[in-house]
């Protein structure tokens, strides 16, 4: 087993500080909450409410051992000339938020769920205009989610002339599309905006169960708005307790490592008089924390998954003069993966990886204290680069499985190959370019080496590479 964490970072400052998202979920029942919460923040609840269907208690706080992450409040929609509804809601908002209020028990933001209306209805309810009024007064982050747009788009099908109906099946599905978005634009946009354009905090995001991209632009416009209208670190916790767009993790990931134990990473007084294994250990457990995964056997922390990733990051530790003395085998290994360069100049892919395993030097080198060597720089830069972008592509591997379940070693194998067969060589090649030692000093002396993991994660990431295989 890993030796415990002595360190303490940006993690645990930030969740000492919130260790929850708190969301307030409005909407009448059916109206599509329980799928948009069990697919947002990755749970598998039957009903937000663990009441009678289309009762539920404000008051009441909704968990999920499967992410600790958040707490729900569940409160029902506002019907025509009721007013019980909107004056619960009014109270347990007002009991909830301003200054005098516990960051940790503050509503971080509300999601106030709007079917998209059919057939001319009205989109909001006069309970609904004053409720986005009292959210903005209240300064509490509100997002207008307009739920069920597939049903939108199938009238627009349904509304086909005759003539239309013979295109290609791409082409009917792209025009109805328009009409759809052209049609949400002015039922629901518009309306939204007339209630009063100078709400603050406030912003509407359409959604059709489960679509994957109408999620990720949900949860990173909630991010948004929690950051802009929400004090301390809020917003990363928000980022952290979701489970639907890979791209905020990341940045989450990013900025919590930023906040701690990147800052001065060349030559880091953090780390000074720790073991190098006890120091990578503490940024290994910040990075899959800052993750979120469903992991109740805690396999991001066991000693095999540890084992991987010190495997990657040895790579582009040593100097390519001492690689030979690190690596007995690296004949056999440069062999094996068809290299004409050595495996540490090129970093191992594929089958080659699998072949190394942990050298008898790295362990005595990480047993040694913490050190200000381009070897500990290289190796840390490799550690938390390798590691943060395996952590993204096990989140794509686990975001398809519905409904969630707990995090399997196969999972993680996946991902680790997934990574392996992808820019891990261009990683390492980058690092090593980076840390040299003809720019060593310059290095401790602009002490910016963060900015360069930051850098690195940001262009070798799966969204990054989409981006640019994308551009024409």
């Amino acid at each position: 087993m890993p030796p415990p964490k002595t360190l303490h970072f940006g993690m645990q400052e930030i969740l000492d500080q919130c260790p929850r998202f708190r969301v307030l979920v409005v909407g009448r029942s059916g109206v599509g909450k329980s799928s948009l919460i069990n697919h947002a923040f990755g749970v598998a609840m039957k009903s937000v409410s663990h009441q009678e269907r289309g009762q539920c208690d404000i008051n009441v706080e909704i968990t999920s051992t499967q992410n600790p992450l958040f707490v729900l409040h569940d409160s029902m929609g506002f019907e025509p000339g009721q007013i019980e509804n909107f004056v619960t809601a009014k109270n347990f908002l007002e009991s909830r938020s301003g200054k005098d209020v516990a960051l940790k028990d503050r509503v971080h933001a509300i999601w106030l769920c709007i079917q998209v209306p059919v057939a001319g209805k009205r989109v909001f309810e006069t309970g609904d205009e004053e409720f986005l009024k009292l959210a903005s007064a209240t300064q509490v982050p509100i997002v207008v989610v307009f739920t069920q747009f597939d049903k939108l788009v199938n009238r627009m099908e349904q509304e086909l002339t005759d003539e239309e109906e013979q295109m290609l099946e791409e082409q009917i599905t792209e025009l109805c599309l328009q009409r759809a978005v052209a049609e949400f634009d002015r039922a629901c946009v518009g309306p939204l905006k007339r209630i009063n354009p100078k709400l603050t905090g406030l912003a509407g995001n359409q959604y059709s169960n489960p679509d994957r991209d109408a999620l990720a632009d949900l949860v990173q416009t909630t991010r948004n708005l929690v950051e802009r209208h929400v004090e301390g670190e809020v917003w990363i916790v928000s980022a952290m307790a979701q489970r639907a767009s890979a791209r905020v993790k990341l940045n989450a990931s990013i900025e919590v490592g930023m906040k701690g134990y990147w800052t001065g990473l060349a030559s880091n007084t953090k780390f000074l008089n720790k073991t190098l294994e006890q120091c990578l250990h503490t940024v290994h457990e910040d990075i899959t924390e800052s993750w979120n995964f469903y992991d109740p056997k805690d396999l991001l922390n066991g000693s095999k998954f540890l084992k991987k990733i010190k495997i990657l990051a040895q790579l582009v530790t040593p100097d390519l003069a001492e690689a030979k003395s690190w690596f007995e085998n690296l004949d056999d290994i440069q062999g094996l993966a068809g290299m004409a360069t050595t495996i540490i100049a090129a970093s191992a892919v594929g089958p080659a990886v699998a072949a190394i395993g942990l050298s008898l030097w790295f362990i005595k080198w990480v047993a040694n204290a913490y050190n200000k060597t381009p070897e500990t720089l290289r190796c840390f830069m490799g550690y938390i680069i390798d590691l943060t972008l395996v952590m993204e592509q096990l989140f794509l591997v686990v975001l398809s499985i519905r409904p969630s379940r707990a995090l399997t070693e196969d999972d993680i194998d996946v991902a680790l190959e997934n990574y392996k067969n992808s820019e891990i060589a261009l990683v390492h090649r980058e690092i090593r370019k980076y840390a040299n030692k003809a720019t060593w000093a310059e290095i401790l002396q602009s002490n910016k080496a963060e900015e360069k993991v930051k850098e690195l994660i940001g262009r070798y990431s799966v969204d990054y590479e989409r981006e640019k295989s994308s551009t024409p």
